[in-house]
């Protein structure tokens, strides 16, 4: 559910900065941490300027740096860095966590922004609002406090990583009251204008604490795709909805990716696809959709039942050397036996023969198909919401043609700029994430650009059940 996790990710964003560091930074410092984040983007990142030149970067620097002339709160210093890093348009350059200042706001009753909404082909379509204000489910917001749509999502994105404005709206849609309140603060009263059944207006509408937005009804949009799931649609079609590629109930990070959370993965997946062959089945839908992603060492093995050649997620994985990818690289193995820390291992060998800031192509062995492979048919079902390795595991089904791809676009990139690594602002304790590597797709197609299904499905906005899936299920048994 969005709003468990909107109110989760608000109080784990608390722990973003080090203990005993002051809440407010003098110019100092905060200019400090403004050139440790700059000159740490410029030494890591294995691409900074693909998407926004340099001179845009360095003058959007100098802009900000004569900004910070004063002493600044952390949640202000937190929202400016973060402005500033989203302007790389990369969706893995980011300053990581809410804005702990939101978590703080939300205890307090703080006012949120009280419509949910979805952006369709460049309409915005509430599909949620305050039982009793003058908004309706199914209008379209036309201008809010005056602003035409152009205006106020340029205004309020400009805050969100992401190589497009189509993956910044996907994102936007499932934080929006973080991210409205990043923007305007704690508005109590907002004017918008609206079109829908009953006419052309515009209407007041009040803010709400979080309580009554947690509380609030909202239009279904499409099934909750949440955790894992293996089971028989019909007699002859197998489903398998993998979940994220990493353990999201992990106590740490680094255990979300260890060697037993992939074990317990990988038990799950063989057992699943153990059914499906004993049962019969002869179709298989693989559920990307909602997924976050996470890594190969979990697609890996779900593709490796449906392979019928070797395969491996890239055709190209460029990784840059540099202190903070060795750093962070590091981290990883401390306090792990050797042969545990599986991939980390590999990288640290690497960067101790590399230069520091060298461009190095990471050689991974091919997967080889499961000897007892399922071998019907393979329909992998895709979304908007469709991120990050979801996305690079349906760009190998569909290069090396194990499958067809189904369902919507995807707004996250099928080569990207990824491999995040982290590492620390020395006076704020921000924590900057980045991509060490530029992962380019089997085809070898570099273009950033998203997975585009071979056959699309209908996507409604307002569903009650799962009209994709039984679009595709129909579809499925038409084929015979």
């Amino acid at each position: 559910m969005v709003l468990k996790s909107l109110l989760t990710a608000a109080s784990t964003a608390l722990l973003l900065t080090m203990p005993g560091l002051a809440q407010t930074l003098s110019a100092e410092d905060a200019r400090e941490d403004l050139e440790a984040l700059y000159t740490g983007l410029q030494e890591a990142h294995v691409d900074l300027y693909a998407s926004t030149p340099r001179a845009q970067l360095d003058r959007a620097y100098d802009a900000l740096w004569r900004e910070l002339d004063g002493p600044i709160e952390l949640a202000e210093l937190h929202r400016q860095l973060q402005r500033f890093t989203a302007r790389v348009d990369h969706g893995h350059a980011r300053v990581e966590g809410f804005n702990a200042a939101f978590n703080t706001h939300l205890e307090n009753g703080g006012a949120l922004f009280p419509l949910d909404f979805r952006i369709r082909d460049g309409a915005i379509i509430i599909i949620g609002a305050p039982e009793g204000s003058a908004v309706e489910v199914g209008d379209e917001i036309l201008s809010l406090n005056g602003e035409p749509n152009a205006l106020w999502l340029q205004r309020v994105t400009r805050h969100i990583s992401a190589e497009t404005p189509a993956l910044a709206y996907s994102i936007l849609e499932r934080t929006s009251p973080y991210a409205m309140w990043v923007e305007y603060g704690g508005l109590t009263a907002w004017q918008v204008e609206v079109d829908g059944a009953s006419g052309h207006r515009i209407v007041g509408v009040k803010a709400i604490d979080y309580a009554a937005y947690a509380a609030q009804p909202v239009e279904r949009t499409g099934p909750e795709l949440s955790g894992r799931e293996a089971r028989m649609v019909s007699e002859d079609i197998a489903y398998l909805r993998p979940g994220p590629f990493f353990d999201p109930d992990a106590s740490s990070p680094a255990q979300a990716y260890a060697t037993d959370a992939i074990a317990a993965f990988v038990g799950f997946i063989d057992t699943s696809f153990e059914t499906f062959i004993e049962n019969g089945a002869d179709a298989l839908i693989l559920d990307l959709r909602q997924n976050p992603g996470g890594t190969n060492s979990f697609s890996d093995p779900v593709l490796r039942w449906i392979a019928d050649e070797p395969f491996r997620f890239y055709s190209e994985f460029r990784l840059k050397v540099s202190p903070q990818t060795t750093a962070s690289n590091a981290a990883r193995l401390e306090g792990v036996e050797p042969g545990e820390a599986g991939i980390s291992e590999t990288f640290a060998d690497l960067f101790a023969n590399a230069r520091t800031g060298e461009i190095i192509l990471f050689e991974q062995d091919f997967v080889q198909p499961h000897a007892n492979r399922f071998d019907g048919d393979v329909y992998a079902l895709i979304d908007r919401t469709s991120y990050s390795n979801a996305v690079s595991v349906g760009a190998i089904i569909q290069d090396y043609r194990f499958g067809l791809i189904t369902g919507e676009t995807t707004t996250d990139m099928a080569s990207m700029y990824g491999a995040m690594e982290h590492f620390y602002l020395p006076n704020s304790g921000l924590q900057i994430g980045y991509p060490k590597a530029h992962i380019i797709r089997p085809s070898g197609d570099e273009r950033l650009h998203p997975l585009t299904p071979d056959f699309e499905l209908d996507a409604p906005l307002f569903d009650a059940g799962d009209a994709m899936l039984d679009q595709l299920v129909a579809l499925i048994e038409s084929n015979g």
